[in-house]
């Protein structure tokens, strides 16, 4: 079982750090992402690149999404959604990043075995400008090897107010029937439908007809789905509009709380692939590990804007509380490697080591431990170093070593498919560092500090045995 999970979660850990790329599409910003699964999802993590597109093919248009979405009332949900938007064609090459956030009120939410009717209204907020994509994207370039993007931002600043509706329709054609393997899966359909304006004029569309197989924990989807984006004006955001307004084939698969779906166009080069995490009401009524009998588990984030990859391994121990204490404390021992772009510096990055132990704390906020609070801290080595790179050659400064202080906070996530031996758990929370001091290091010329103090924001994935 042990190695089970340790593949599982490997393939977690290699997908989120290939699937923040590069990019060409994605969903319509602000909407929560259509999935036609029976599982109802109160929150999931979306990762959005071409990772499962056609393979880098195009890294241009919204190279990159991120979206968290989460029910936060009976019948409101909330949605943010980050977006980096690029262009390198002509006349005007540039970028844009895009943040939306938005709430919505669940109309009709009827869902059973065999149908499921829904209707969803909502109004937000949607920001474009420059909110560190550029640092974001290289940082990822870095660790994947990739090109880096010297792209700069067309300098649009807007701030739209948004209204949408979202509409979707399943029903079952066949049950299942204990004859062979397709059998076991129950055979149906779903309609979606979804649109958007924005208080500028912006128009974006979008309709889905898909088959559906699915079986307890299971599900896997193929169909077609149509887009249409108008009335943009910007040429970043005008020439990603181009791209994504195209009819593609949709393939998805769900396994637990695993989804992966990749869209292929049609006539456009904007094909692009998803990676989710689904937190459902089905995972806070299976049976779980009992967070005091844990033996032991880890965690692996993706830290941005100053991207670097952090694995951490936890063992329990009882420091500091009692054992009827709802709070359960663990002995904590990291690591961290990245090497994130330098300030606003396309041809500067910070090759980045640490290693770090500490203790961390965690306690269930709700009855049946579905959401829990932690909170770390801890002491470690980090090493740094400047990596030049450009026409002229890639140099690298003298590496420097220094004592840091990390802390960390947020909150985790039990995710479907949790049994009673292990539990995998989506990890959302800051991680901040404080070396002992400041460097300064010498390249091409030029004097520059390292080993400077940071928060970061962590996406990821917690796993407990």
């Amino acid at each position: 079982m042990r190695s089970v999970v340790n593949s599982f979660a490997t393939s977690i850990a290699l997908s989120l750090v290939v699937a923040v790329g590069s990019a060409s599409a994605g969903e319509i910003p602000g909407i929560r992402p259509l999935v036609p699964t029976l599982q109802e999802r109160d929150l999931e993590l979306t990762f959005s690149n071409d990772f499962l597109g056609r393979g880098g093919s195009v890294d241009d248009f919204r190279t990159q999404q991120i979206i968290l979405s989460g029910k936060i009332a009976s019948r409101w949900r909330a949605n943010l959604d980050y977006s980096m938007l690029t262009f390198s064609g002509e006349p005007e090459a540039g970028r844009l990043d895009q943040i939306s956030l938005s709430v919505g009120y669940e109309l009709v939410n009827s869902r059973t075995d065999t149908r499921v009717d829904s209707i969803t209204v909502g109004t937000g907020l949607r920001s474009v400008g420059q909110f560190a994509g550029e640092r974001i994207q290289n940082g990822f370039h870095r660790i994947i090897g990739s090109d880096i993007e010297a792209l700069p931002y067309t300098g649009s600043s807007d701030n739209d107010l948004t209204a949408w509706i979202d509409v979707g329709r399943y029903r079952a054609v066949r049950s299942p029937a204990d004859v062979g393997f397709m059998g076991a899966w129950q055979k149906g359909y779903w309609l979606q439908a979804s649109t958007l304006t924005t208080t500028a004029g912006q128009w974006d569309s979008s309709a889905a007809v898909l088959g559906v197989l699915s079986k307890p924990g299971n599900d896997i989807w193929l169909g077609i789905r149509s887009d249409w984006r108008t009335g943009y004006d910007d040429t970043v955001l005008r020439e990603t509009a181009r791209a994504e307004k195209d009819i593609a084939i949709v393939l998805g698969v769900r396994f637990g709380p695993l989804i992966l779906e990749t869209t292929q166009q049609l006539d456009n080069d904007a094909s692009y692939g998803q990676l989710r995490l689904v937190s459902s009401a089905e995972s806070r009524h299976r049976r779980r590990t009992d967070a005091k009998r844990v033996r032991g588990g880890f965690t692996f984030g993706i830290l941005m804007p100053d991207v670097q990859m952090r694995l951490a391994g936890r063992i329990p121990v009882r420091m500091l509380t009692s054992e009827t204490s709802r709070w359960h404390g663990s002995v904590v021992v990291g690591l961290e490697y990245g090497e994130p772009q330098y300030k606003t510096d396309t041809s500067l990055f910070v090759r980045s080591r640490q290693v770090d132990a500490g203790i961390e704390f965690e306690r269930p906020l709700s009855g049946d431990d579905w959401l829990s609070a932690y909170c770390a801290a801890g002491l470690g080595w980090r090493d740094e170093k400047l990596l030049s790179t450009g026409e002229a050659g890639s140099e690298t400064s003298t590496a420097v070593g220094r004592a840091a202080l990390t802390v960390g906070a947020g909150f985790r996530f039990d995710a479907a498919g949790s049994t009673q031996d292990w539990r995998l758990r989506i990890q959302l929370g800051l991680v901040g560092r404080r070396p002992l001091s400041d460097a300064n290091v010498d390249l091409n010329g030029r004097s520059l500090t390292i080993q400077r103090s940071a928060l970061d924001l962590e996406l990821g994935v917690a796993v407990d045995f």
